[in-house]
């Protein structure tokens, strides 16, 4: 984390004070951009060249890394990132995960520069 090329990243990853991401969400973007490289990255040419992806396959490996259910509520299967827990207006609901948990999902697995992937692998859900 922490490029130096300029809006390259969010604030909070050069130092900067940020009163939405604390530690919890450093890990989440931990997470998801290693998944993002290990998964997705390396793989996205060849997938487009063919015209398919293994996406049943990535789908059980997001689950397991805790990404493709993370902003579910856990009694529907979901597996919120870890210190995700708060009291905010969507915990009525019981969704405990910030919104901010889900920006940072997106903002991560978008590197891949993939939108077909994405829309593949996420489409429907949420």
């Amino acid at each position: 984390f922490g490029s130096p090329i300029a809006f390259a990243e969010p604030p909070d990853l050069q130092g900067h004070f940020s009163p939405h991401y604390g530690p919890a969400h450093r890990r989440w973007r931990r997470r998801c951009r290693d998944f993002c490289e290990k998964e997705l990255m390396p793989h996205v040419e060849a997938w487009d060249e063919a015209g398919d992806m293994p996406d049943q396959e990535l789908r059980l490996k997001a689950y397991a890394a805790g990404i493709y259910g993370a902003m579910w509520p856990e009694e529907f299967g979901g597996t919120p990132p870890e210190g995700s827990e708060g009291d905010w207006h969507g915990s009525w609901a019981g969704i405990r995960v910030d919104p901010f948990f889900d920006l940072i999902m997106w903002d991560e697995l978008s590197r891949c520069g993939a939108g077909g992937v994405l829309a593949g692998l996420f489409g429907g859900v949420g």
